[in-house]
């Protein structure tokens, strides 16, 4: 009896333990998913600031960042739905790169103009 109890603790350790991962795991996933739809907004913002200053070239690089945006913050959702192990790091990086590299753009052509 006393090893049948031992047995069952043991499962019930490795439940809780997965169930944590788990957890861990869709918390990743929602700061992936909003950490996209903060890029995709940004992005957005971007692109109409630079039509209101008619700054072309930054228009151009605004619309296409923020549709590569929206496809990313996709993929982010469909890994979250599909309860991936793991968030995609180089995702997230390009998602990172991306923005930054968009402001910063944004704010050169805005001083230098």
């Amino acid at each position: 009896m006393a090893g049948q109890i031992a047995v069952f603790r043991g499962a019930e350790e490795r439940h809780n333990a997965a169930a944590e991962r788990r957890k861990r795991a869709m918390k990743r996933h929602l700061l992936t998913v909003l950490m996209s739809f903060t890029a995709a907004v940004v992005s957005g913002a971007v692109f109409v600031v630079a039509l209101f200053h008619q700054f072309a070239l930054v228009e151009v690089a605004a619309s296409i960042f923020t549709g590569l945006q929206v496809f990313f913050l996709s993929s982010a959702i469909g890994d979250l739905l599909d309860e991936k192990k793991e968030s995609n790091r180089a995702r997230n990086s390009a998602v990172a790169l991306m923005t930054v590299s968009l402001v910063a753009f944004y704010s050169f052509t805005w001083y230098f103009h």
